[in-house]
């Protein structure tokens, strides 16, 4: 049985919080959809959590028992709702103002983990920090939450030299060139094609996330299609499309060849990457979320001066 929720805080199934882990016997006599269809994330098993950390919330603190096999996604809720349960000294005597419990999909329940699990070091503790970019020179206060590639991994000097004179030209204007790079494509021999696109990373306990700007590769006609769809602003309309990534970021194991899918976003704006599930480190980040601390790792790499 399916049932539509929509997208994050649309339609909600609403239950009584009776016994522990939510009323477990109220849903064994309740028609519950074990499958709900969302707008955002597809056809995905149910997942239940307070309405607090429905939405857009972040920093609340996620709740729950430990995931197991038979329950991967145990009912959630936030700080607030776990101090009304300890007040009562379990969900029995809860009233149900006090705490009522949704339905949502996984993939909104995994999302809702990421923005409101707290983290030993806070994104807050990051605002204080100066650093100095490399591109314009100047000090700037605040996370540092984007860092790119100017061409994917398979670039070299050589192809700079052949490529040169196609940058003085609108690329409308242009001939097809067997190898060149501007800032959003790049062709190689004719042989091998790349799209600039963007790996956002869900920052824990967070609203905000961290961005590689990256390379993907695309075959000949998916890079044909989106050329073409974005000559004519209608590239929105473009299905996800599969790509490798090309790009080799530092600090993590080799990330060239993992799997992902370009996500054609509106005219004018760069490609999302959505990464493949997987226990390479970037992979987890994409879909479990990146420590603040974390954050602060990187941008000590990164940046050519840090000041905290």
């Amino acid at each position: 049985m399916t049932r539509s929720v929509g997208r994050l805080s649309a339609t909600r199934y609403e239950r009584l919080a009776g016994h522990v882990d939510f009323s477990r016997s109220h849903r064994e006599h309740t028609e519950v959809p074990e499958t709900v269809h969302c707008d955002t994330h597809g056809d995905t098993q149910q997942a239940f959590a307070c309405e607090h950390l429905t939405g857009e919330s972040f920093g609340l603190g996620f709740n729950r028992n430990d995931p197991t096999e038979e329950n991967p996604f145990p009912d959630a809720w936030c700080d607030d709702c776990e101090i009304v349960r300890a007040a009562h000294d379990g969900w029995e005597e809860v009233p149900d103002e006090l705490c009522k419990i949704v339905l949502l999909c996984s993939g909104c329940y995994e999302r809702s983990c990421i923005r409101n699990t707290r983290p030993t070091v806070t994104f807050d503790e990051l605002l204080n920090l100066r650093w100095k970019c490399a591109s314009c020179d100047e000090w700037h206060t605040g996370p540092c939450l984007d860092f790119g590639f100017s061409e994917p991994h398979y670039w070299d000097k050589n192809q700079e030299k052949a490529s040169r004179w196609t940058n003085l030209v609108p690329r409308r204007l242009k001939k097809p060139s067997k190898t060149f790079l501007d800032s959003d494509y790049c062709s190689i021999d004719d042989e091998s094609f790349f799209v600039r696109g963007l790996i956002h990373l869900p920052i824990i306990g967070a609203a905000d996330s961290f961005c590689w700007g990256v390379w993907g590769s695309l075959s000949r006609a998916n890079y044909e299609a989106l050329l073409k769809a974005d000559d004519e602003h209608c590239n929105v309309e473009l299905p996800p499309m599969f790509s490798w990534l090309s790009t080799q970021i530092p600090g993590y194991p080799e990330t060239l060849n993992l799997k992902m899918w370009v996500l054609i976003q509106e005219p004018g704006m760069r490609p999302h990457f959505r990464l493949e599930r997987g226990d390479h480190p970037l992979c987890m980040e994409y879909h479990h979320g990146i420590s603040p601390s974390r954050v602060k790792e990187i941008m000590f790499e990164r940046l050519p001066a840090l000041e905290e």
